[in-house]
């Protein structure tokens, strides 16, 4: 199970980030499902897929396994990237769905 913490980022923003070393490995297939659907009613299902996947393989994500520390990079990419499609509120909350959707399908998996 993923611990998440709470803190405050650049200009006094509360962000949400999940515990890396608490996160097991998962297969990089499922997070880029479970990436993909959430961020895809915002930006289309192809652009959502497209992005995760481009995003994995810049950060040097293997087809098999992603660890925790690289879903958070992960997030922040895409994060990032949903700030200008959904400005930067949504795309928190956003994100905050990707991870509770992740935490679930770890749950499930284990």
């Amino acid at each position: 199970m993923a611990l998440f913490v709470h803190f405050r980022g650049e200009e006094g923003r509360s962000t949400a980030r999940a515990w890396s070393t608490a996160r097991a490995p998962m297969r990089t297939a499922d997070a880029v499902d479970a990436i993909s659907r959430v961020i895809g009613p915002h930006i289309g299902d192809t652009m959502a897929r497209a992005a995760t996947i481009a995003h994995c393989r810049k950060l040097g994500i293997g087809e098999r396994v992603v660890s925790g520390a690289q879903l958070e990079s992960l997030l922040e990419r895409l994060g990032s990237g949903l700030n200008v499609f959904v400005g930067r509120a949504r795309s928190s909350e956003v994100i905050a769905e990707v991870r509770r959707a992740l935490a679930a399908r770890e749950e499930a998996a284990g």
